[in-house]
């Protein structure tokens, strides 16, 4: 009897395999309101992801391995970001963009940028309309052909514009507000975030300073239309939790803080490199959420921010070798007897 060849897993396997567990939840709540759909965008984008990998693994000499689903975990990511309406090619765009810039650098492990963030930021530069706008959830839509429901902008279009969004805190939290499929239910996205956490996926020297900067700048900053231009962090407490509530509720900044930053190939490997990296994104993900007409924020920050994980690195590694010189200078000094 023949022996099996065993495959072996990928470096980050049960980090991608965490994640497209986490997708059927969300994935769920989105059936919940807005019928099959979304169950359907979620298969195409997998499928797709499949083929892609299929097709491109063998140009950089490693083939195709069964044994890493990346490509399927960045399909996912996407999916949940968009909404219930969006058509099928653009998913199925978004994936390729994403699997392109995966494969392009030499595939698992070796990409400088995020692909699920890349893929994102393509196709909501290129379709709008249909990546940043969202049905009013409660509306069963048809599988395919044609979707006649009124669509509406993202709670942060309201925020860009200096308002405040009416959605109620019991539906920002189970989700019934329009956004993208997996990224309006609160509860069941901290849930999941809960659970990458507990597996070690979620690094807190991470985490933490990109949310300390995505909730302490709209507080020293914010743009409400009915506060003055400039006001005091302890004035107009009220206000400012409101403002706080729908920033971090509303849109991408949650589900970006569990489902993306820690992505451990784009990711830093220091602890000193990574508190600067989150740093850096919770910065830029304010910037882009202030200024940007587009509503995921974060994926467009993962692209500017992407560029200096490794010089962070080498920063970080070079200022360690000169503090440990200097220490063992120290040492050395006070054995070293004067002639």
């Amino acid at each position: 009897m023949s022996n099996r060849v065993k495959i072996e897993r990928s470096e980050n396997y049960d980090y991608y395999n965490d994640l497209l567990w986490c997708s059927v939840p969300l994935i769920g709540m989105a059936w919940y309101y807005y019928g099959p759909r979304p169950v359907l965008l979620l298969l195409t984008g997998l499928l797709t992801a499949y083929l892609c990998d299929c097709a491109l693994a063998p140009l950089h000499g490693a083939g195709y391995h069964s044994r890493e689903p990346s490509s399927e975990c960045f399909a996912a990511l996407i999916v949940l970001m968009m909404p219930a309406t969006v058509p099928y090619m653009v998913v199925v765009a978004a994936v390729i963009a994403a699997v392109l810039v995966k494969e392009a650098f030499g595939g698992e492990g070796h990409y400088p940028f995020h692909p699920a963030a890349v893929g994102m930021a393509l196709v909501g530069i290129s379709w709008p309309e249909s990546v940043y706008t969202y049905p009013t959830p409660g509306n069963w839509l048809p599988v395919f052909g044609n979707i006649n429901v009124s669509l509406s902008e993202g709670m942060n279009a309201t925020l860009r514009d200096g308002g405040l969004p009416s959605a109620s805190t019991m539906n920002l939290l189970t989700g019934n507000v329009p956004g993208g499929l997996g990224i309006s239910a609160a509860l069941v996205v901290m849930a999941c975030g809960l659970f990458l956490l507990v597996r070690g996926h979620v690094k807190l020297t991470v985490l933490v300073p990109f949310l300390v900067f995505c909730i302490g700048l709209p507080w020293l900053l914010p743009q409400l239309n009915e506060l003055p231009v400039f006001s005091w962090p302890w004035e107009f407490i009220r206000q400012r939790i409101y403002l706080e509530k729908y920033v971090i509720l509303s849109g991408s900044v949650l589900f970006g803080s569990l489902f993306l930053i820690c992505e451990p190939v784009t990711m830093p490997n220091r602890t000193s490199s990574r508190i600067v990296y989150g740093a850096a994104l919770g910065i830029a993900t304010h910037a882009f959420r202030v200024f940007s007409p587009y509503e995921s924020a974060v994926c467009f920050a993962l692209l500017i921010v992407g560029a200096i994980p490794e010089w962070l690195d080498l920063i970080s590694h070079r200022t360690e070798r000169i503090r440990f010189m200097r220490k063992e200078e120290r040492r050395l000094a006070q054995f070293t007897k004067p002639e």
